[in-house]
């Protein structure tokens, strides 16, 4: 081998180990980049917190409190429901009706039977006959001194005045019944209307006006988003410090799995409450902690059901 071919050979040499060189630099500086970089994705788990004169508890959910399915307690067929999906209903209100031309007509007919007194005028007038004939007749006697008017005459006399006396009684005895039966056919007829229990909004519908019913059969949904329940668990260190009534402070917080990022209106917005229910148990597996909840205020209908929140709780004191 010549010198100039190893001259050559030593300078390929050369060059390839300074391009590793440059490598390894590059790839070092990189690495060094990466590490300062925050991590985005899977945030620290928050832990609840406590302090002299506050219990916090973190990844509560937000729960609807009343939430129910509206039926009819009998059969019958719709005849009325207006109501939509999405429409606000106030408590009383009637939500949906079934045909009641029967019901209607056994009602006019129990009022009829109970305002009526003929039997008892009757009952009073012959009353008042059979009275005065038995006295008569033992003024008779008297007057006379002897038996102007025979004894057996008198004991009949005397039973008939019994007898009407009776059925003034029974007549009153009837009306009574009657008036009974009117107001069983009124509340016969209060069952062909479904009511609003509370106000609320109807959330489902699940029948159509003309349709036949079966007693139970759910028409409507309707849940109150006016209160919202908060539920979670807390240690059981801090649990020993809760009772009923002390006030709490909500606010919405994401996800930790940041599958669904809250716009701000909800996260700034704090809700005022009042806790609740504290479990006596303990969870009987993992850390041990009881389960608490809190009812709050639902300001700007903010609170939804299934969303994430975090709770402060005021020890120092109740409402």
């Amino acid at each position: 081998m010549t010198q100039l071919t190893r001259h050559a050979h030593g300078t390929v040499r050369v060059g390839s180990a300074f391009a590793l060189v440059l490598c390894g630099m590059w790839l070092l500086d990189a690495t060094a980049q990466d590490q300062r970089k925050p991590i985005p994705d899977q945030p620290a788990a928050r832990k609840p917190v406590a302090t002299a004169q506050q219990v916090t508890g973190t990844d509560f959910r937000v729960k609807l409190i009343r939430q129910v399915l509206l039926g009819f307690d009998r059969v019958g067929t719709i005849a009325q429901l207006d109501l939509q999906e999405g429409m606000q209903v106030k408590a009383g209100q009637v939500i949906a009706k079934l045909d009641d031309e029967v019901a209607n007509a056994a009602l006019s007919s129990a009022e009829k039977k109970a305002s009526n007194d003929v039997h008892k005028q009757y009952a009073t007038a012959s009353f008042a006959v059979s009275k005065n004939e038995h006295e008569q007749a033992l003024l008779a006697n008297k007057n006379a001194g002897m038996a102007v008017v025979p004894l057996i005459e008198i004991k009949r006399l005397f039973l008939a005045e019994r007898r009407s006396q009776l059925q003034i009684q029974q007549a009153d005895h009837d009306q009574a019944v009657a008036i009974l039966d009117r107001d069983l056919a009124l509340a016969q007829l209060k069952t062909y209307r479904l009511r609003a229990p509370f106000d609320g909004i109807v959330t489902r519908r699940f029948k159509q006006k003309g349709e036949a019913i079966r007693q139970g059969d759910p028409v409507v949904e309707l849940v109150d988003i006016s209160t919202m329940k908060v539920e979670g668990r807390i240690p059981l260190a801090q649990a020993t410090r809760l009772r009923p009534g002390q006030n709490v402070r909500v606010q919405l917080i994401d996800n930790n799995d940041r599958t669904g990022v809250l716009p701000s209106e909800f996260k700034q917005a704090t809700f005022p409450g009042r806790l609740v229910y504290i479990d006596p148990g303990v969870s009987l597996v993992g850390e041990r902690d009881v389960r608490v909840w809190a009812e709050v205020a639902n300001k700007g209908g903010l609170l939804r059901h299934g969303l994430t929140a975090e709770i402060m709780i005021d020890t120092a004191g109740t409402r």
